[in-house]
């Protein structure tokens, strides 16, 4: 499995036959293809619907009986959802094909393993935990998301999707964190969000601790979500968070087992230190969101301004493999360079605004 920009778990696949580089999502009930895969696999006519994402509806069509080839088995899907995912792909930088999402994990043990990228599938109830795992029980929500209990800042537990889909390591209803007084005192900023339905801005904070199953994690940059559709939750546990641990899931069993990894082969939880909401295309890097009182709104930077390179590195296809990515994340005081399309040069201190 390859971790693109530190935040994205993508395995290979085929879907209809076509292989496919896919998001393996835990936190979408079913699995969401893009509208270009589906018209390769001539499934452009499927019933219309709605879906509900984290933050908003979205129109979609149904389509039926997909077969999806998943590290040697192939299984048949009674639906999947056909999707606008070009958001969803703009934030990462690559297309997204296909989003492989709950669906995918019935009848099955996935287990994930940050430390060697590798992932393995196997029958459910195939996983003998050994010493050091926990087992946390799985619960289903009124729209099938799968979620576990865990304490946010000493908190008593409470509801959080488990959501490998998502880039961001927490995620908290705003209405949620300021009920409970998680915003007390503390510098709050936004940021913009991409899924599928659409790109939306939200609040971003730090949680100091969050506690899943006695495991405690410290320092949490967490997205406060200013619309939160999910009746059955609170917030979302997203892949940064969850590769602080070696994962194992079975959701037929109702489990979900963690062991705490080195730190050294953990995910980091990167901290943006820009204020730049970026969408990426192979050349260009485009602003989509400016954060409120950080370094780029100070600046002056807008919506809208066009970069080309990093450091003098360009912006190309290979943006998202490599460390160019992290740009942002570095260290407060650090001075990034940028290369604007029209040719202008500028220069950004880094800090924290968060």
């Amino acid at each position: 499995m390859e971790i693109g920009t530190g935040d994205t778990l993508l395995v290979s696949a085929q879907v209809g036959g076509l292989p496919v580089r896919a998001v393996l999502d835990s936190g979408s009930g079913a699995s969401i293809m893009s509208t270009a895969l589906a018209a390769k696999l001539g499934l452009n006519n499927g019933e219309r619907r709605m879906i509900s994402g984290l933050s908003a509806k979205a129109p979609v069509q149904l389509v039926r009986d997909v077969d999806v080839l998943l590290a040697r088995e192939t299984r048949r899907l009674p639906f999947a959802v056909v999707g606008d995912l070009s958001a969803v792909s703009a934030a990462f930088g690559r297309p997204i094909d296909i989003l492989l999402g709950a669906d995918m994990f019935a009848g099955s043990s996935i287990a994930l393993d940050f430390k060697s990228k590798r992932f393995a599938v196997a029958k459910s109830g195939a996983f003998l935990a050994g010493p050091g795992w926990r087992a946390i029980p799985l619960g289903r929500g009124a729209k099938q998301e799968l979620f576990i209990q865990a304490s946010v800042a000493g908190l008593a537990p409470a509801p959080l999707m488990i959501d490998l889909g998502s880039s961001a390591a927490l995620m908290l209803s705003s209405s949620y964190a300021r009920s409970q007084g998680l915003l007390t005192g503390k510098r709050v900023s936004t940021a913009a969000l991409g899924g599928v339905d659409g790109v939306k801005t939200n609040d971003i904070f730090t949680i100091a601790t969050i506690d899943i199953a006695g495991f405690g994690v410290s320092n949490i940059p967490t997205l406060g979500m200013r619309s939160w559709l999910s009746t059955s939750t609170v917030g979302n546990i997203g892949l940064p968070l969850l590769a602080q641990f070696d994962v194992v899931f079975d959701v037929t069993a109702g489990f979900v087992w963690l062991r705490p990894i080195e730190s050294r082969h953990r995910l980091p939880m990167l901290k943006d230190r820009s204020g730049l909401g970026l969408a990426a295309s192979p050349t260009t890097l485009t602003v989509v969101h400016v954060a409120t009182g950080s370094p780029a709104e100070k600046a002056g930077w807008v919506v809208g301004d066009q970069i080309v390179a990093v450091d003098g590195h360009p912006i190309d296809a290979d943006y998202t493999h490599g460390d160019l990515w992290r740009a942002r994340s570095r260290p407060a005081g650090t001075l990034v360079r940028f290369t604007m399309a029209a040719g202008e040069k500028r220069a950004l201190r880094l800090a924290d605004y968060y």
